[in-house]
């Protein structure tokens, strides 16, 4: 099981376009992928739990995933949250 602490830096939080991102990624792997924010969980195969978790600007974020795929899944979802694409 991989898991890695992230802070939300868009001032719109984890919104629309960001949370598309995400998910779109996620569903390339098999590993089951979730982002925890405070005590509720989202799996990043649904877009609507990833929005409903309302995010919002500094908070911090839990991305967990487990399964085959795990380290190249953290690989590139990390990515997209560092790459500064809005989140």
């Amino acid at each position: 099981m991989e898991n890695k602490k992230l802070r939300i830096y868009c001032p719109n939080g984890l919104h629309l376009r960001e949370a598309a991102r995400v998910v779109t990624a996620a569903r390339k792997f098999i590993s089951k992928i979730q982002i925890w924010h405070n005590s509720t969980k989202a799996d990043t195969h649904s877009i609507l739990e990833v929005l409903l978790l309302g995010a919002p600007q500094n908070s911090e974020i839990t991305l967990v995933i487990e399964g085959a795929d795990e380290k190249e899944a953290m690989n590139e979802l990390m990515q997209i949250f560092q790459d500064g694409g809005g989140i």
